[in-house]
């Protein structure tokens, strides 16, 4: 990771992180089990409302028989369909990312990256070329507060697990870690991003506030900093940022896939070098 030269007091943090690890033990962030199990149970009741009424609505404007209303009711009924199925993605990605059941979120420790996804478990450090923790919870915070509908839909799209931390773990060999999931349902949890030179990366993105016990609002902060630690360590680009964008951008530039030869150097945050290769520093 690149970083500003650190204050005596975050080098003290890290060097706690240092010893805690090197007394063989773990970091952990758990699911918070009745969080969990209510957005499993929102997102089926939201998919299976939304379907009953697209259904009802569509009957309704066909026997009424008027070709405008019919028209835009089916737009509106169509629209209906696909929050459904964004419910039900939702709902399969959270039971992929926790390995179906609300114990381990995510760990830390020297052997890797401890996750409940079936098929991956733990991943090594070696295999691991990036971790991006992309932290949006005050724009969310603010949509939630506002008024009117905007407001209420993103407090309900938050009860149904709409997640605004995330932390994105880049693998070196996507497809190959995907096909390790026995579910091909669960798979999608791995998202694969072209690579001009080699095979395809992967993409794990753990969402940390939707089920996680939040009781704690130190227990983000503790974990990016063993995130940090650990990737420091090993040469791994690590960053905390607030902007997804930066994210998408150092997956783009590591690609090689586009030409970034005629960029001025590289973004913030992005830690990949000039020439879109993989930075290691």
């Amino acid at each position: 990771m690149v970083s500003p030269a650190a204050s005596p007091e975050d080098e003290r943090r890290r060097q706690t992180w240092r010893d805690f690890f090197a007394g063989g033990r773990r970091y952990e962030v758990r699911y918070l089990p009745a969080r969990w199990h209510d957005i499993v149970r929102r997102n089926v009741v939201t998919a299976a409302l939304m379907i009953g009424l697209a259904v009802v609505l569509v009957a309704a404007l066909w026997w009424w028989g008027r070709l405008g209303p019919f028209v835009l009711g089916s737009v509106l009924a169509l629209v209906m369909v696909i929050y459904a199925l964004t419910a039900l993605h939702r709902r399969t990605m959270l039971m992929a990312q926790s390995g179906g059941e609300p114990g381990l979120a995510l760990g830390v420790s020297d052997e890797g990256l401890h996750t409940p996804v079936q098929g991956v478990g733990t991943v090594p450090w070696p295999e691991v070329l990036g971790i991006f923790l992309v932290d949006a919870h005050a724009k969310a915070d603010a949509m939630r507060a506002a008024k009117g509908l905007q407001g209420a839909a993103a407090r309900f799209a938050a009860k149904n697990g709409a997640d605004s931390v995330q932390i994105n773990v880049v693998l070196s060999d996507g497809k190959a870690v995907r096909m390790r999931i026995p579910r091909r349902s669960h798979r999608r949890v791995v998202q694969t991003w072209a690579h001009h030179d080699g095979p395809q990366f992967g993409v794990i993105s753990f969402s940390m506030d939707s089920a996680t016990d939040q009781s704690d609002p130190s227990a983000m902060p503790r974990l990016g900093l063993a995130l940090t630690v650990q990737c420091e360590d090993r040469g791994i680009p690590a960053r905390l940022n607030d902007d997804a964008t930066r994210f998408t951008e150092h997956m783009m530039r590591i690609s090689n896939v586009f030409d970034y030869s005629g960029v001025d150097g590289t973004a913030a945050g992005t830690g990949a070098d000039a020439s879109g290769g993989q930075s290691r520093t």
